[in-house]
């Protein structure tokens, strides 16, 4: 956690971006990441394929521009429904103006906003995790990051069936994609400009499994590194995408195949994947640490983070089990968001949808469950469990309010935002 300030929080005039404002936000964001040209980054403010200048938002302090961000309206899937998600990202502050509240109230004023147009979630990529969970944020995603050897894959006479992906294929693994995450759990839609304008024109390799012409069952694009020479290369698989079982092992042969050329191959995956068990000998390039007698296949990552801006329109928005009947009551704690910090009564007639309304008095013999918006979050996007929250003291949990709560947001799927769909 950053050290405590002094003094009070500046009155940041909080606003949205004008034209007028593009050379400052410009000089802003190049001083803010140093890591690329001011031309670069006034080009990132006026030819961006997932936000315009409407979507930026500024904070002044008297009368001089000091910090910015960039607020994304995205659809996630969620058990198959389409959800509205705001993403937060490029969040940038002066040099000369931190250490003094000044993201802070940037954040604040962007939910406030948030709220206030109806927005459920939210969702960011942190440079500081521990940061914005103090705002709320928790964590929404947990992926493995495996770094192995291409000879350690298993081959399959199916990679005879991947090749190189051509310019009319890209409609159909578009259509692949989008029909992926149909049964993804948070995954983000795509907008056709993010995959024409973005995705199609990244430096790296495209591949497809075409079991017969025409049909592709699945793909992967993955980047390569040829620092230590072209017969030791390091490729990142960014995404790989199988709608069939030998989609997957023709991809994954694909990548044993490389394995005279491929020294190391990079891979981000959600939690629950079965990456693990492909490998014919478990084994991580780049350990962690060694605890007993356990041999280290993978390193576990925190992923995007999200936050409930508004609880019951995000409780109301997202599908729970099926056929698990029964009424709890959640006592929420929101210091950022003062209106969820109430008690919510949750209710499900077992069709799977929440009516979630405030709670009145004690209702004799109801589940009830208490914690704060951070924790909840983790445990509505799956990526907590909320047994496991409860016995962790996470939550403080009545009888019957686990018997609820794992059930109706546990999916059979861990979430997954895609690598590539960062922001």
């Amino acid at each position: 956690m950053s050290p405590p300030r002094a003094g009070r929080t500046p009155a940041l005039r909080y606003r949205p971006a004008r034209r007028t404002d593009l050379e400052a936000l410009a000089e802003l964001g190049a001083r803010a990441y140093r890591v690329a040209s001011l031309e670069q980054r006034h080009e990132f403010y006026t030819d961006h394929p997932r936000f315009g200048l409407r979507d930026v938002r500024v904070g002044e302090l008297d009368g001089r521009l000091v910090g910015s961000c960039v607020l994304y309206s995205f659809h996630t899937i969620v058990r198959g429904r389409r959800v509205p998600v705001t993403g937060v990202g490029s969040v940038a502050v002066s040099p000369e103006h931190r250490r003094r509240g000044i993201g802070e109230s940037l954040m604040r004023a962007a939910l406030r906003e948030m709220r206030t147009r109806g927005t459920p979630f939210s969702a960011l990529y942190p440079f500081r995790a521990s940061w914005y969970r103090r705002l709320g944020w928790g964590m929404g995603e947990l992926v493995h990051q495996f770094a192995v050897a291409a000879a350690d894959l298993p081959a399959s006479d199916e990679a005879r069936r991947v090749r190189r992906l051509l310019p009319p294929d890209r409609q159909r693994v578009q259509a692949l994609y989008a029909r992926a995450i149909t049964t993804g759990h948070f995954a983000l839609e795509r907008t056709e400009a993010w995959w024409q304008r973005r995705l199609w024109n990244y430096p790296g390799e495209w591949l497809v499994y075409e079991p017969r012409r025409g049909a592709i069952e699945g793909y992967l694009y993955y980047e390569p590194d040829s620092t230590k020479g072209p017969f030791k290369l390091a490729l990142s698989v960014m995404e790989i995408v199988a709608l069939t079982p030998a989609a997957h092992r023709g991809l994954i042969g694909h990548l044993a195949s490389l394995a005279d050329q491929v020294e190391e191959l990079h891979i981000a995956t959600r939690a629950d994947h079965v990456w693990p068990a492909l490998l014919r000998d478990p084994h991580n390039l780049q350990p962690g640490s060694e605890i007993g007698a356990f041999r280290d296949t993978g390193n576990l990552a925190h992923g995007a983070l999200l936050r409930l801006v508004d609880v019951k329109a995000a409780l109301e928005a997202i599908p729970v089990a099926t056929l698990v009947r029964g009424e709890l009551t959640l006592e929420l704690e929101d210091p950022v968001l003062p209106a969820n910090t109430r008690s919510w009564k949750l209710h499900s007639d077992g069709g799977g949808r929440l009516a979630v309304t405030p709670a009145g008095a004690r209702a004799a013999g109801r589940a009830r469950a208490r914690g704060s918006v951070e924790t909840l979050v983790s445990i509505v996007s799956g990526a907590l469990s909320a047994r496991s929250a409860a016995d962790s003291g996470l939550i403080d949990a009545g009888p019957g309010a686990v018997e609820l709560l794992e059930p109706w947001f546990r999916s059979r799927v861990a979430p997954y935002l895609h690598p590539l769909n960062a922001f």
